[in-house]
């Protein structure tokens, strides 16, 4: 905004940045009246319902508060969206100059100068087909002065467990012992501060939860015969960042522990199966940003992360494994933002803007060589309304702590055996792996996004995607001969050729190639919503909302997978994994002041599983084009019927109601001849339905 100190002179003009602006300018910006229609309980709901806006490359985006870099943005995740004076979404290019992967976008969150709230927000959520209730209670306290802001919030959640019984299962009268889903509680707690200290912003944040959910797995004689899973964490981050000279930078450090406890028992005489793990993890990385030089198109910033890590995994089994795992690692990374060409100057700017963006990094672990990384990025915008940027990738993994040594854990699950012709119910087996190879992956990303109005207005967008592995991991394939044949160690049968259990750890692979094509439209029709237009007497209700619609395509063009030399290419679109090759989503948001719906949903094509046994196709699984659509919608009575200035108990009230599958439709599955194998029938499939959820929220 522009203004002038009452001293100065008049010819004189005074350019002043608004409070918390980001180092970029907002590709798109929203203010609390625009914020509100979307009636989410929390930013974090706020920052998916506004996904298609957003339009990033799956992965969340990264969250700025007030212009800045947050070690841990969870806390403000959860704050009302009533604490936020504006949100700005930030173009592609923010993410390099913040430090951020150069396909991952950037929203900055404004917070208000001055806000306070309790907020109270019980959850209800059942089955239209009954059988489990599952609630929640969250209650959060907010405040914001200036650059003080804390918070504190604990959230209590339960599920009731789902017994096989209370389905129209194929079913004997153990099923009265046996559980589709497992019972579950929890108790999670998160507090945190940010303040100014001197000339630095500091933030202090933890969390801690508790949860345990029972499984019933039948009887051995009047024993019930149970799945317990209980956990425990706890973690522990600071921030504090400010300029140093003529640098911005950014300090965070974290601690993490994790317990966890898993008891499997069994009918005599086989033992139950018990395991523990526990984990401790250390963070510490130091971001820091400088303007290296000024070039004609504007300013070459430079961005340089450092970071350690030390991480512990212990785990016991009850069949007398101990496993001990420490890791120290670190992390450095160096990533430059090249203006070459502007629009806005006269060096070469006919051609548009044009900018680069390198990345490198290495990662140095304890336990294995030097691992490298880089991208390189050339973003070009011939004219304002459409922007093109192509990047390469090469990385070479560093396998987490988890993947390779996570404890051993195990469930019962019922699968359909394509041998016998039967649902099995066998021993899921889950864990890490340490048998795993590091691997390296080239990416290669090609994207276009046309704006033809030259605002949010209409957003086209296409994106194509390719990636190489070479070596590195990949979870156990779908259950099939060919599977089974090639892991005949993990999938265990009886002397009467029964499923007993399956392990499905992840596996090494030696290739895996993949390629999309990802195509969207995003149409946004904005009414008016300051008071002087919004006084017209006889103003239609659409003067004042908003739609957003969004509707995307993904074009799946190859996917393989090589587990060893040697062994056939598995092409999980052509009978082996079961992959659809085109998928849609759509995703609809209308909202006006106290009032908004949402729709979305989701298409698959349909696939063939082939059946490598019978050549002749009898035995291949069809799976039919499928559609599935959730509805919603929210009220605040106080917004839409005002009490003329007088507070009631409808005062900052807000009523969602949510209704997930709501044509409680699932994904069919036949054979060749029609009919519909065992183990696939509607509740085999999805035991839990269509359900309602019903949320209100108070604030005081």
């Amino acid at each position: 905004m522009y203004g002038m100190p009452a001293d100065a002179d008049p010819r004189d003009i005074v350019v002043t940045a608004r409070r918390g602006e980001a180092l970029v300018e907002p590709e798109t910006e929203l203010d609390e009246e625009r914020i509100g229609m979307y009636g989410a309980f929390t930013i974090g709901e706020l920052i998916r319902d506004l996904a298609p806006l957003i339009a990033g490359p799956g992965k969340p985006p990264a969250l700025l508060v007030n212009g800045k870099r947050v070690g841990d943005s969870t806390g403000v995740e959860g704050f009302p969206p009533e604490a936020l004076e504006r949100l700005a979404i930030l173009p592609p290019e923010a993410a390099v100059r913040y430090g951020y992967p150069a396909d991952q976008r950037v929203v900055n969150l404004v917070l208000k100068q001055h806000f306070a709230s309790w907020t109270l927000a019980p959850t209800l959520t059942l089955p239209t087909a009954g059988g489990r209730d599952a609630e929640t209670l969250a209650a959060n306290r907010v405040a914001i002065d200036g650059p003080t802001y804390w918070n504190a919030g604990v959230r209590l959640a339960r599920a009731r467990r789902m017994l096989r019984s209370e389905r129209p299962l194929v079913s004997d009268e153990e099923d009265r012992y046996k559980s589709l889903f497992p019972s579950s509680r929890s108790v999670e707690f998160n507090a945190g501060i940010t303040r100014q200290i001197g000339n630095f912003s500091g933030s202090l944040s933890l969390g801690a939860g508790v949860s345990r959910s029972r499984g019933l797995l039948g009887r051995d004689g009047s024993r019930l015969l149970q799945d317990k899973q209980d956990s425990r964490s706890f973690n522990l981050s600071t921030t504090l960042g400010g300029a140093i000279g003529g640098f911005q930078t950014n300090f965070s450090a974290s601690y993490a522990r994790g317990r966890s406890e898993n008891l499997f028992e069994a009918k005599a005489p086989a033992p139950g199966r018990a395991s523990s793990s526990k984990s401790d993890s250390w963070n510490a990385q130091l971001f820091v940003n400088k303007t290296v030089a000024t070039l004609p198109a504007g300013s070459l910033t430079s961005n340089i992360m450092i970071g350690g890590s030390r991480s512990i995994l212990r785990s016991e089994s009850s069949e007398g494994t101990s496993i001990a795992f420490r890791r120290n690692q670190l992390t450095t990374q160096l990533s430059l933002a090249i203006p070459v060409t502007s629009r806005d100057t006269p060096f070469l700017g006919a051609i548009g803007n044009i900018s680069v963006d390198l990345v490198g990094g290495l990662d140095i672990a304890s336990d294995e060589k030097r691992r490298s990384r880089y991208t390189a990025g050339l973003s070009w915008s011939p004219v304002a309304a459409l922007d093109l940027r192509a990047s390469l990738s090469y990385s070479e993994m560093v396998l987490s702590a988890e993947l390779l040594n996570a404890p051993r854990t195990e469930t019962t699950m019922r699968l359909y055996d394509y041998l016998r012709q039967e649902t099995a119910e066998l021993v899921w087996i889950s864990g890490g792996n340490p048998d795993l190879r590091s691997g390296s992956q080239r990416a290669l990303s090609l994207r276009a996004t046309l704006r033809p109005f030259g605002s949010q207005l209409a957003t086209f967008t296409t994106d194509y995607q390719r990636q190489v592995g070479r070596g590195g991991v990949a979870p156990l394939p779908q259950l099939s001969a060919t599977t089974e044949r090639i892991f005949a160690d993990r999938i265990v049968r009886d002397a009467d050729g029964r499923l007993v259990s399956i392990d499905v750890r992840p596996i090494p692979i030696e290739h895996d190639l993949s390629s999309q094509l990802n195509s969207s439209v995003t149409l946004f029709f904005a009414g008016k919503t300051n008071a002087a237009d919004s006084a017209v007497p006889k103003a239609r209700i659409w003067d004042k909302g908003q739609i957003t619609m969004s509707l995307t395509h993904n074009w799946q063009l190859q996917s393989e997978l090589l587990i060893a030399s040697g062994l056939p290419v598995l092409d999980r679109l052509d009978g082996v994994g079961g992959q659809s090759r085109h998928m849609l989503s759509l995703q609809v948001n209308a909202g006006w002041p106290g009032l908004g719906a949402n729709l979305n949903g989701n298409w698959q094509s349909a696939v063939r599983v082939r059946d490598a046994t019978r050549p002749d196709g009898q035995g291949d699984f069809l799976y039919p084009a499928t559609a599935q659509f959730n509805f919603g919608f929210f009220v605040e009575p106080q917004r839409l019927w005002p009490t003329s200035g007088k507070k009631s108990w409808l005062s900052k009230l807000r009523v969602a109601v949510d209704v997930q599958n709501l044509f409680d439709n699932y994904r069919r599955v036949k054979l060749s001849d029609g009919s519909v194998p065992a183990g696939y029938r509607r509740y085999e499939i999805d035991p839990l339905g269509r359900t309602l959820q019903i949320s209100i929220q108070k604030q005081f």
